[in-house]
């Protein structure tokens, strides 16, 4: 018995929308996205405008690319001024870390760390951070803020980072991998950060996205938070709409008196689906209110054209990537079948199915020299090699002139050094 023709025409709508529905979800966990966004700030320093920061939380281990060399590689492109992370780099449900000190190896040390921790980077630790953690983020190169604070001072004018990172509710009849962060009430900033300093912008980073009342009420000028994944799901048109009040602070920018916070997507999520929520790198760059530079950022948001079609682009170049990264696994799958060597990316997938655990760094070494006697090789970590000051002390002393020298780059004269616009030290 033949179908009527409406019928058929129903059957391959119906499968044309599950592909694309099933697409999403793939492009949703693998597909990276960057995501532009000029912030002014009231009072910002000419010299400070335009100064840009990667914002990046939420990588739960995952990898993009071998080494997440990928993901590294898309950071470095856009050449920001600092790189900040807000939170849950590993991953506690399986006590692994890997992937986080995998990217800070293949993004390397010339760019500025700025890290506050997650609830899973204090779950780790079993509620607090794990020494090792701590100290590989150090030898990296990187500052962890724990409601702490750092100083960017350049020439003279000054941006204040702070971190804040609330305490896990301890809950002694649930495991350590499902504690909750604790609700933030309005005083309790004020006992972890003290005072909101009044000479100079203040720039509050966090994991939890939900306290940005409290943060406002404290008197931060720009938060950066993370920690909601992007609400996990988003349905195009309705997403804001559906939105209730305990995930109001999905993704985007949010204004609140006199503050501003930008919250982004994340880069995956614990054990959770996302759909039409792909992995996001947030490229946030600080304005004056009527800063010239906000004429030449890369997507203006009051040209609704300007914003798709940028949007369209990084789209695209994100399916080529993965459609490439799949096609490389195709062709791994045909070499193991007939018996040719492995690349790179699938004997990384070969090694993602061993087990992995939480290991000090002596405990990694003896890993790693274990896989190199069975001939697999060594998965070392980089050593770190000096520190940024130490770098700068190098460059001041070969110049002579200290007041000239203000990059982590190598230049041959002072002249090469003051023709580019460079930003100073962290200070702890």
């Amino acid at each position: 018995m033949l179908l009527p023709n409406w019928l058929w025409i129903v059957l391959l709508l119906t499968v044309f929308l599950v592909c694309m529905v099933y697409m999403e979800f793939i492009r949703s966990k693998f597909v990276l996205s960057t995501t532009h966004k000029a912030v002014t700030v009231n009072g910002l320093p000419r010299v400070l405008d335009g100064m840009k920061f990667v914002l990046i939380s939420d990588l739960h281990n995952m990898s993009f690319g071998n080494k997440n060399s990928e993901l590294a590689r898309k950071v470095r492109r856009e050449r920001p001024d600092y790189i900040l992370f807000a939170g849950n780099m590993g991953d506690a449900k399986a006590s692994d870390i890997d992937a986080f000190y995998d990217f800070l190896d293949s993004v390397g040390r010339d760019i500025p760390v700025v890290m506050v921790p997650g609830k899973d980077d204090l779950r780790l630790g079993n509620g607090t951070l794990h020494k090792n953690f701590v100290k590989s983020v150090n030898e990296a190169g990187g500052v962890i803020l724990n409601n702490s604070r750092a100083e960017i001072n350049v020439d003279g004018e000054k941006i204040y980072i702070y971190g804040y990172c609330p305490g896990l509710k301890k809950e002694p009849d649930k495991p350590v991998k499902d504690w909750k962060f604790q609700k933030v009430r309005n005083n309790d900033v004020f006992d972890a950060l003290g005072e909101c300093p009044q000479d100079a912008t203040v720039i509050l980073l966090t994991g939890y996205a939900k306290g940005f009342e409290a943060y406002s009420r404290w008197g931060a000028s720009l938060v950066f938070a993370g920690g909601t994944h992007g609400g996990y799901y988003r349905l195009p048109f309705f997403d804001r709409i559906i939105r209730n009040n305990k995930i109001a602070y999905t993704s985007g920018e949010y204004r609140m008196a006199r503050s501003k916070m930008y919250v982004t997507r994340g880069l995956g999520s614990p054990s959770r689906i996302r759909f039409n929520n792909p992995p996001e790198i947030s490229v946030i760059s600080i304005t004056r209110p009527n800063s010239p530079l906000l004429n030449t950022m890369p997507v203006s948001t009051d040209n609704a054209y300007d914003v798709f079609m940028y949007w369209a682009r990084s789209e695209g170049r994100a399916i080529r990537d993965l459609l490439n990264e799949r096609t490389d696994a195709i062709h791994d799958w045909w070499d193991n079948i007939t018996h040719k060597e492995q690349s790179v990316y699938s004997r990384k997938g070969t090694q993602n199915k061993e087990k992995k655990i939480y290991m000090s760094p002596q405990e990694r070494a003896k890993e790693n020299a274990r896989r190199a006697m069975k001939g697999s090789g060594p998965s070392r970590r980089v050593a770190r090699v000096k520190t940024r000051s130490e770098y700068i002390s190098e460059l001041q002393a070969e110049v002579g002139n200290s007041d000239a020298v203000h990059s982590y780059d190598k230049f041959k004269t002072a002249e090469e050094i003051d023709q580019i616009k460079v930003f100073g030290d962290i200070k702890i």
